[in-house]
């Protein structure tokens, strides 16, 4: 691997690895600062909680979150989303609820059970308006109210910061714009340039670089690449099959339609089975006759 490449922090392997290092906790604590204006002095008891879901039964997928931490009786749950896929939001929904109930169970009452938070970070555009950070609520839809104890869900479009910010000098650039585009970098020198002589910038650059070089990061990173070459096959695989059986959907109705428009023309079976290739029970089968 050449000296000036690094994985993308935006891989899951990556991501998960950089956020969860307890020597990188401040840049977690004020990106969560940033994005949710939650005091940095109420995220230094931040802790990190068990990611991986209880399965329920038998029937239940296991599922794993990338971070989710706890401060008091609010749970953040922070998302990478590498590739937007139909279900991609349902499936971090579905996160969402395992946490509320695992607040629930632990909880002495409902009220005590405190709020949820939802950070998703998207490495692709998706809504409407290209905005760098969204805020989505329950409303009520004819009055505006709000419902106070509902989740709450951000989602960074990272490729908007990237665009408008990529060739725009360090002094132009936000915190938070500057920690966007480490978190995208695939060059270490550019990642360098955007962490400057910021000492904690500096020390995310220098830990996406070891991780670069840790094997074991290397052999996630592979089979995650591995994994998702697996899955675009499938679907791939599955569009093709689905494409064939309409075809042969579509020829086979076809040849019903004529046997039926033909029988109604008087046209004797015999003739009509020599005409569509068919057997004669076939061709009876088609026309519901004996």
């Amino acid at each position: 691997m050449k000296d000036n490449i690094l994985l993308p922090a935006t891989y899951d392997c990556m991501f998960k690895a950089l956020m969860l290092k307890p020597e990188l906790s401040e840049f977690l604590k004020e990106l969560i600062h940033i994005i949710t204006d939650i005091p940095i002095e109420a995220l230094k008891d931040i802790k990190v909680q068990n990611s991986e879901y209880t399965i329920e039964n038998k029937n239940e997928k296991k599922m794993r979150s990338d971070v989710i931490v706890s401060i008091g009786n609010k749970y953040i749950n922070i998302e990478m989303n590498k590739e937007y896929y139909k279900g991609v939001f349902n499936k971090n929904d579905a996160y969402l609820s395992k946490i509320k109930a695992r607040m629930y169970k632990e909880s002495e009452s409902y009220i005590e059970a405190g709020q949820v938070i939802q950070i998703n970070f998207n490495n692709f555009y998706h809504f409407k308006h290209k905005k760098d950070i969204y805020k989505f609520l329950f409303l009520e839809e004819e009055t505006n109210e709000l419902d106070e104890d509902s989740t709450i869900k951000y989602h960074v479009c990272l490729p908007n910061i990237w665009e408008r910010c990529y060739n725009k000098s360090i002094k132009e650039l936000t915190r938070f714009e500057r920690f966007c585009l480490i978190l995208k970098a695939e060059k270490k020198e550019y990642a360098r340039k955007v962490a400057g002589d910021d000492v904690l910038m500096g020390n995310i650059v220098d830990e996406i670089a070891k991780l670069s070089l840790d094997d074991t990061m290397i052999g996630l990173y592979n089979a995650e690449i591995e994994e998702e070459k697996i899955r675009k096959t499938r679907l791939e695989g599955a569009r093709l099959e689905g494409l064939e059986q309409g075809r042969k959907e579509g020829i086979q109705q076809e040849k019903e339609d004529m046997i039926k428009s033909l029988y109604k023309l008087d046209v004797p079976l015999e003739s009509i089975s020599k005409a569509s290739k068919l057997t004669l029970k076939e061709v009876k089968d088609i026309l519901n006759i004996k």
